[in-house]
């Protein structure tokens, strides 16, 4: 009787970490698909719509507000954590890779995106 309670018990709280577990998960996912996509990197407005969707990102996945305003900060964090850029947007989910690559890329640089058009219909970095 004691060693089915103690299995009884052990399988409710393994079922009750992986809810909480599955519902973090399902949580972290709904407010990052809540951030939207930044503007096409060539848009005049791509600077600002990047920084705010960015910041959403970087929120969302749980960092305090004043960890995510610094966009400088967030991408030396960014690369800490992953190592490089390429690493960094392999692992994220929202967009695809190169657009990615290009919107990091333009934000910081300026320049052209991977298929020759202007970084915010300038070239110039954000």
């Amino acid at each position: 009787m004691i060693r089915k309670s103690i299995l009884l018990f052990s399988l409710l709280c393994t079922f009750c970490l992986s809810s909480v577990t599955l519902a973090e998960t399902v949580t972290t996912r709904v407010s990052t698909l809540a951030c939207g996509q930044a503007l096409p990197v060539t848009n005049p407005s791509f600077c600002s719509s990047f920084q705010v969707v960015a910041q959403c990102h970087c929120t969302a996945s749980g960092l305090p507000a004043g960890m995510c305003n610094d966009m400088n900060l967030l991408y030396q964090r960014m690369i800490s954590m992953f190592g490089s850029i390429q690493r960094a947007c392999e692992y994220q989910h929202d967009t695809s890779i190169q657009n990615c690559i290009n919107d990091w890329s333009c934000y910081r640089n300026g320049g052209t995106d991977n298929v020759g058009g202007l970084c915010s219909s300038t070239g110039r970095a954000c």
